[in-house]
């Protein structure tokens, strides 16, 4: 990579963001390219001490100013779903590099908007769909690809997590209000079904059914119960692009669990987070495989243990951390960006992405409300 400073705003930047302060500052500390300039949060104090901590010179309680610095060369944008819009059309504004996180917009029309002006404006813009820089993602993309398997038979995905369901923090109370676009569908299953198109292709056709099995939700701080509007059970069945069939279950209120599985005519991938959260993005993934012995008299072998694939990580001296977990996919996924920006490619997931993405999930709702198989 070219050897040259990157300056980077952060809207959300509080070391009390335990998202940003968890992933996107120490990825961006360690990171050769890019140099934390401005921290904005909705606080003034909150603002000064957090840049202090991280060592920047600017501190802003107004995203619309952090944009208009001539210290900011980029803005990271890590504020919860319903004020992503305000912050990023800020930026846009001002020419500058976008990283968002997902989702883009509280809804299909806002990303579009933010897309479309992205675009206009010239500037390389990404969105935090970070799965997808995991190593074992990778190598099970790689894997299917290369017909380690074969051709694919049926995929099979489930996505479970504790939240979303009757229990929430006041934190993230929101989550379940779904005008505010942040939720078990946008989120967990966002993140997971990219992560699931990025290995085996993406939808082609689908029908879903949700529901919801909790109405309300006990604040934990308070014991106050809010209402819910939500869906916590929501069950999608498919044909990929190339017409295999593929079904998806998306859970909250549960034991957590993530897990893919694809049967090929020639074995088994398996890929599964142990112990998990119900969150693909937050990495620590095991990938093994079930290959079927061709002498068989069996159509499809015997059945036999899954393996597990050992990957190999290459040593990345911009990369100067734990090499697991959440954090290193959001270093990898800020690599990837900066990258592009330096050498004027276009390798990461942009808005543009976001917008397909976003449309899948509207294709999700729509069948849930209307009882049909929606086909594109």
């Amino acid at each position: 990579m070219i050897k040259k400073k990157i300056r980077v705003g952060i809207v959300g930047g509080s070391m009390n963001n335990k998202w940003a302060s968890q992933t996107h500052i120490p990825a961006l500390l360690k990171h050769s390219n890019l140099d934390i300039t401005a921290v904005g949060t909705s606080r003034m104090e909150s603002a000064r001490q957090s840049a202090e901590e991280v060592g920047a010179a600017l501190a802003f309680d107004d995203s619309k100013k952090l944009a208009a610095s001539e210290d900011v060369d980029m803005v990271v944008v890590s504020v919860k779903v319903p004020h992503h819009y305000e912050a990023v059309m800020a930026a846009i504004q001002e020419r500058k590099h976008i990283f968002c996180e997902w989702p883009l917009g509280a809804n299909t029309a806002e990303a579009a908007e933010m897309a479309k002006a992205a675009e206009l404006a010239g500037i390389h813009h990404t969105v935090g769909l970070q799965a997808r820089q995991d190593l074992e993602v990778q190598t099970m993309k790689k894997l299917v690809e290369g017909g380690e398997i074969g051709e694919i038979i049926s995929c099979h995905m489930q996505v479970a997590t504790p939240g979303k369901g009757g229990q929430v923090n006041q934190d993230t109370a929101y989550l379940l209000n779904r005008a505010n676009g942040a939720n078990l569908l946008t989120i967990n299953g966002g993140h997971s079904l990219d992560a699931l198109q990025y290995i085996v292709g993406e939808f082609r056709e689908l029908s879903a059914i949700t529901s919801s099995r909790y109405h309300e939700a006990t604040i934990q701080e308070t014991g106050e119960v809010i209402s819910k509007d939500t869906a916590d059970q929501i069950l999608i069945h498919g044909l990929l692009e190339k017409g295999a069939p593929v079904s998806v279950h998306i859970q909250g209120g549960v034991n957590s669990k993530f897990e893919i599985e694809i049967q090929g005519k020639k074995g088994i991938l398996r890929l599964s987070q142990n112990p998990s959260l119900g969150h693909v993005q937050f990495g620590n993934l095991t990938l093994e495989k079930l290959v079927y012995d061709p002498s068989s008299t069996q159509s499809h072998g015997p059945n036999g243990a899954f393996e597990q694939i050992s990957i190999t990580r290459e040593p990345n001296i911009s990369l100067d951390f734990p090499r697991e977990g959440v954090t290193l996919n959001v270093a990898k996924a800020h690599y990837v960006f900066a990258e592009d920006i330096l050498t004027h490619t276009r390798l990461a997931p942009d808005f543009n992405h976001a917008i397909k993405l976003h449309q899948l999930l509207d294709r999700i709702e729509e069948s849930a409300a209307t009882g049909k198989r929606i086909v594109w």
